[in-house]
């Protein structure tokens, strides 16, 4: 057993964040105790790591099969405890966001626990309202994926290559999205889509490179680089949710079209994911749904 803790460069709002991890069924969070269970997996070996936010600086990580050493990384991939929230809030509270970025400010950027699970979560949730797609995804890994010490992890893309569409129609998956999902899953079982080597190439290379799969379109490649791979400066313009907060924000007759939104959000770099993060969470209570692609 290890434990380790780790000094924040600024307070982050924790409860915010606590709350919209909860929202995702697949989550094992204790709004209460701040605790988050994180799965990880190394080799054939899957840990359920505990963190725990101490306070709005401080965090506390409990493990002990997998070594501290490859478990810190990969924790800090998700929650990015590296970057600094009062820096971010303090220079998005200098654009037209101030007001909503007031009643946000430090909350933090939180990827998909693995990039398998976020992209082919993401793919689920295409074009539809927030309760049903969770539902939805959560079916898809209560049903395939394992459940070790509090925490879920996704199936492995090899199990769902393997699947028929019958399979998750039976989940009321529509039969095009479920082949999506296996077709995805068999191009990263069969070693065609390298998910963790996308790391090291730009946002640009990675969307020609998703956009290229059938049934992964600009706004799911989009959500992949924030929500997979943590991209600090990437706002998916097009985005219904984003839109309608905008609309809302600056009192307009009517949803602002795509490249308005482009043209304003060149002010929010380079912290343009923190720009949506914000604007998502100001409507957080209202349906979404999203785009079509």
């Amino acid at each position: 057993m290890w434990k380790e803790e780790i000094m924040l460069p600024a307070p982050i709002s924790v409860p915010v964040m606590l709350k919209r991890l909860h929202v995702d069924p697949v989550h094992s969070v204790d709004e209460e105790k701040r605790t988050v269970r994180v799965p990880i997996e190394k080799g054939h070996a899957k840990e359920s790591l505990l963190v725990h936010f101490v306070s709005d600086d401080k965090v506390a990580v409990k493990g002990s099969q997998i070594e501290k050493e490859v478990a810190l990384p990969h924790l800090n991939n998700i929650f990015l405890w590296h970057r600094d929230a009062g820096e971010i809030s303090a220079f998005l509270k200098s654009t037209m966001l101030d007001p909503i970025v007031e009643r946000f400010k430090g909350v933090p950027l939180v990827c998909d626990f693995d990039l398998y699970g976020c992209l082919i979560k993401t793919i689920i949730h295409q074009q539809l309202n927030m309760t049903f797609a969770y539902q939805l995804s959560s079916r898809f890994v209560f049903q395939f994926g394992e459940k070790v010490n509090g925490a879920w992890f996704y199936p492995s893309p090899e199990m769902i290559a393997e699947l028929e569409t019958e399979d998750l129609t039976c989940l009321q998956f529509s039969r095009r999205k479920a082949e999506y999902v296996i077709d995805t899953s068999r191009l990263i079982a069969d070693g065609k889509l390298d998910l963790e080597g996308l790391r090291a190439k730009e946002d640009n290379e990675i969307i020609s490179i998703l956009t290229a799969i059938r049934g992964v379109g600009p706004w799911t490649a989009e959500c992949f680089l924030l929500f997979g791979l943590g991209r600090a400066d990437l706002l998916p313009a097009a985005d219904i949710g984003i839109q309608n907060a905008l609309k809302k924000l600056l009192e307009l007759p009517n949803k602002p079209s795509k490249e308005e939104v482009i043209e304003w959000s060149a002010a929010w770099s380079p912290y343009k994911s923190y720009a949506a993060l914000y604007l998502w969470l100001s409507i957080e209570n209202e349906s979404r749904v999203k785009i079509n692609e």
